[in-house]
């Protein structure tokens, strides 16, 4: 009886230094993409800004308040929250992997953004 509940309790440690290390991993990827972003002159969007908070991502045009951006299946792909419901894709250098913008899908027209040097 005392080893079966050893292994047990063994289990269930494991399986939570697993999921804390995957929370972890997690919001460690998100700040990738954490940063300003400016888009090009005569843009109807000057500037967004993307931040994570506890293992989750959100954007803010201009000083609009931030909106949720939810996972999308593609990789670098999220979709807004907003009223909007923009779609985000994020760019990445090819030989470094860093982010380095994004292009939006928005209401039938595709806006591109840099991401700023910190």
């Amino acid at each position: 009886m005392k080893r079966i509940f050893f292994f047990g309790l063994i289990i269930s440690l494991f399986t939570l230094a697993t999921s804390a290390n995957a929370q972890t991993a997690s919001a460690d990827s998100l700040m990738a993409y954490s940063g300003s972003y400016t888009f090009a002159s005569g843009s109807p969007i000057q500037k967004f800004t993307v931040t994570s908070d506890k293992g989750e991502l959100f954007g803010e045009a201009d000083s609009y308040g931030k909106n949720k951006l939810l996972k999308q299946p593609k990789a670098d792909t999220y979709k807004s929250t907003s009223s909007y419901g923009s779609v985000i894709t994020f760019t990445r250098d090819a030989a470094t992997k860093s982010v380095t913008g994004f292009t939006m899908a928005i209401e039938g027209n595709e806006l591109s953004a840099k991401k700023d040097k910190p």
